[in-house]
């Protein structure tokens, strides 16, 4: 029987896997669906499609550190480069979470 820690590392592999392409196909369809959208819905549209990109950005970059953990590799690398990694991982969810919020004030007034 495999180990518990393999099975757990698997299920994060496919999980995480199948929420970053979701998150980039999804994002995907926002962009194109806001080409034959107009004013709010379609500045609404775009700031989702970049929330989603962001949480692609992110949702990888977590599956990174949790393989390379796993691997027993994450040791290995410095630590500027981790704190790199994390660093873009967090710009990326913080700016488009901040897109989003400015777009949805906008619509509001």
């Amino acid at each position: 029987m495999p180990d518990i820690n393999y099975l757990m590392t698997l299920f994060i592999f496919v999980l995480g896997s199948i929420t970053v392409i979701l998150s980039v196909l999804v994002s995907i369809k926002f962009s194109s669906y806001k080409l034959s959208l107009e004013g709010k819905a379609k500045k609404l549209s775009s700031a989702v499609a970049w929330q989603l990109a962001g949480e692609a950005v992110i949702g990888f970059g977590t599956l990174v550190f949790s393989v390379a953990a796993f691997m027993g590799v994450l040791e290995s690398w410095d630590l500027a480069l981790q704190s790199f990694i994390r660093l873009v991982m967090f710009l990326a969810t913080g700016i488009t979470t901040l897109h989003l919020h400015k777009t949805l004030n906008h619509m509001g007034s």
